[in-house]
């Protein structure tokens, strides 16, 4: 679904949509500390019982590249990895990521670590980050045009597509970087959720750059270079890692994996896990054609707590 950006200068600073852009999807949650805190029957130790230990992993069912119930994302190939690492069972507690995501599942006790969360998201034990990703510009390879900056004289007349995130459609750090430029006329949005909770639009956006219905994208990391796979060498991503003229728009986000605060001795579990097998994880994630930039100390004043923290949401775009 494409929407009309004209409007896009009459914004407010879209911080939720940054908070969004880690994991593309809204998980709203966070709203009170009781709702951060209400999880009874959560977080028990893993083998309780005398059982074999069983990895519970909170996910989405229709959410590539991070995750599937039918056709495994970086999510579900990581959480293999980690279950391995444990000598665990792996069981999932499916559940769409914008649909009161943490509530639902995690706070609820339906299971017990989300593997994809920005580090420095409040209310969860996460673990050290264990990669970046940024925002991307993408245009096609053929193109003379090379993204530097978004002063860049020729985005003036070009076609652009944006991400629009969540439901209220909320815009993201390129779209407030170009908009406080006034460079919106010829901008275009690309919904990343629709009304049919079985639709996974997110690849659109990368479609429209290949098929020359715009000129340029600029698309969360993960995403973009999930989609951009499928069109071979056709396309080019360039890293957007700042704007120097917006020092307070993060285009970066360092990820985490997130327990309840409870379950201190499982994020550590998690963590020497991760650290065992930090080589294959990164293979895993150029599997899928994530873009990754060093890991940077986590900004605890970043939108990411500050939206959670004001509005109840979490994650970058997914």
């Amino acid at each position: 679904m494409l929407y009309s950006c004209r409007f896009l200068p009459r914004l407010a600073p879209a911080l939720l949509a940054q908070a969004l852009l880690a994991r593309s999807l809204v998980m709203p949650a966070l709203m009170t500390q009781a709702l951060l805190c209400a999880s009874p029957a959560a977080g028990a130790p893993a083998g309780a019982g005398g059982g074999k230990p069983v990895l519970s992993v909170c996910a989405d069912p229709i959410n590539l590249p991070y995750s599937d119930d039918q056709h495994p994302g970086f999510e579900n190939r990581i959480a293999d990895l980690l279950a391995a690492d444990l000598h665990a069972d792996l069981n999932y507690a499916w559940q769409r990521s914008y649909r009161s995501f943490l509530k639902r599942t995690l706070f609820a006790g339906a299971c017990d670590v989300v593997i994809d969360v920005p580090a420095v998201l409040p209310g969860l034990a996460v673990t050290k980050p264990y990669y970046a990703s940024s925002y991307v510009a993408v245009t096609r390879a053929g193109d003379s045009r090379h993204f530097t900056s978004f002063d860049d004289a020729w985005l003036t007349g070009a076609h652009i597509g944006v991400q629009l995130i969540g439901t209220d459609h909320s815009a993201t750090a390129p779209t407030e970087a170009l908009a406080m430029r006034g460079i919106t006329k010829h901008m275009t949005g690309f919904a990343m959720r629709t009304a049919n909770p079985m639709a996974s639009p997110q690849g659109a956006i990368i479609d429209a750059v290949a098929d020359g219905t715009i000129d340029i994208a600029f698309v969360w990391g993960p995403i973009a270079g999930y989609f951009a796979k499928s069109h071979g060498a056709a396309l080019r991503l360039e890293k957007i890692t700042e704007d120097p003229k917006n020092p307070d728009l993060a285009f970066t986000y360092p990820m985490s994996m997130g327990v309840r605060t409870s379950d201190t001795a499982l994020r550590d579990r998690l963590q020497g896990a991760i650290d065992r097998h930090q080589a294959e994880i990164a293979r895993i994630l150029s599997d899928y054609g994530v873009p990754t930039v060093p890991i940077q100390h986590p900004n605890t004043r970043s939108p990411v707590t500050e939206i959670a923290q004001k509005v109840g949401s979490s994650p970058p775009v997914r």
